[in-house]
């Protein structure tokens, strides 16, 4: 389009000058301004986490609008962190031994980066299981004024909610799934919480579990199709340290898994690192969900859970496990004879120890946290 317009503004000259008008028309190709690049990950990270007033080049918002998220995203992160994440992580720097670029694993774990960081925030590789497409970036400056609109109000309400609550509810991820145009898919929140935490985005890329199942590969299909960005690398950085933040979409079902074998290889190769589990619904104390939990009873450093994790009993029988906080019955969205043993265990031990944070679905006092290290490898937490 640009030469376009250099060409035609040439024409007139050209019956006169033949010999320049080629001239004229690439000099004045050279002096229009070029089509903007598109706005990188990391500007989307930042006008998604609040942390941008500017409206960037493309973006179809008004300053006005972007100045008012950006002042809104910001007092609901800082009441995040009073309420919740600082307090978790002052309790994680007492209670967990540090873990300098080691690899954590979180299943169920929705786009919960936020809670895994702060949990292990010198981790080097934080790897995120759960059901939801990761989706691509959401292109913020090829959208429709309409559906930037929509997609940054939507955004807005389930930032408010997690500082609320501290967790996404799997019905409202699966809700903005349906929705057309702009998506925040996982991939959204992560950026989000990825920037909130004080890391720049360096690259976004869509992966898959190789053939064998070792590890994760770049996907090779095309970057426009949806199904390409099921899974994601997003490669951070913080000063001089680099940190991966992988999420992959996954049915961790012992009939998905055995349809699956290299998901299969594939999870219970990542159950040898310390593992994450909040807000897992009590999935891994049902039947179905037998190849994840014995992979992690078999081969993880450390488990640290709340009361939808692994059953007590079966915990007890490889690990340590420390408790902290209250439990007397699980949420009433769930089963309220689970983890018995847990809300005994609860009431007969004395050391228990205070938590002064939510967690998961427990509101206080009824937040607990379970640490769990095995019991040949009690300096590994």
């Amino acid at each position: 389009m640009t030469f376009l317009r250099a060409t035609t503004t040439g024409t007139g000259h050209a019956y006169r000058y033949p010999k320049f008008a080629g001239t004229v028309a690439l000099m004045l190709a050279f002096a229009l301004p070029a089509t903007a690049a598109p706005l990188s990950a990391d500007g989307i990270a930042r006008v998604l986490a609040g942390l941008e007033t500017t409206v960037p080049a493309g973006v179809p918002m008004r300053a006005s609008n972007l100045v008012d998220y950006a002042s809104k995203a910001t007092a609901r992160w800082q009441e995040y962190e009073r309420r919740i994440g600082g307090p978790m992580q002052k309790w994680a720097q007492s209670e967990l031994v540090a873990a300098p670029g080691a690899t954590i694993f979180y299943p169920f774990s929705g786009p919960d980066f936020a809670t895994v960081q702060r949990m292990y925030p010198d981790a080097g590789r934080y790897v995120l299981v759960a059901m939801q497409r990761a989706e691509a970036p959401p292109a913020l400056d090829r959208a429709s004024a309409e559906d930037l609109a929509a997609f940054m109000g939507r955004f807005a309400e389930a930032w408010k909610q997690f500082a609320q609550i501290g967790f996404f509810r799997t019905l409202d991820l699966d809700e903005e799934a349906k929705q057309q145009g702009l998506r925040a898919g996982t991939i959204a929140p992560l950026l989000a919480f990825a920037a909130r935490s004080g890391y720049t985005i360096v690259a976004v890329e869509p992966v898959r579990v190789n053939a064998s199942g070792s590890d994760l590969e770049i996907h090779p299909g095309p970057r426009s199709d949806r199904s390409t960005w099921n899974s994601v690398r997003i490669s951070l950085q913080s000063g001089n340290r680099k940190v991966l933040l992988d999420y992959v979409r996954m049915n961790l079902s012992d009939a998905a898994l055995a349809e699956a074998p290299e998901q299969r290889a594939w999870v219970e190769g990542m159950a040898a690192h310390r593992t994450v589990l909040k807000a897992a619904s009590h999935l891994l104390q049902t039947p179905r969900f037998a190849i994840v939990r014995d992979a992690l009873l078999q081969r993880a450093p450390s488990i640290l859970q709340d009361e939808t994790g692994i059953e007590y009993t079966a915990l007890l029988k490889g690990f340590d496990v420390k408790l902290y906080g209250r439990f007397t019955k699980p949420h009433a969205l769930f089963n309220q004879d689970a983890q018995k043993a847990l809300a005994r265990a609860y009431q007969e031990q004395a050391d228990v120890k205070p938590l002064s944070f939510r967690v998961s679905y427990q509101r206080q006092p009824e937040a607990n946290l379970q640490v769990a290290n095995r019991a040949r490898r009690t300096s590994a937490q």
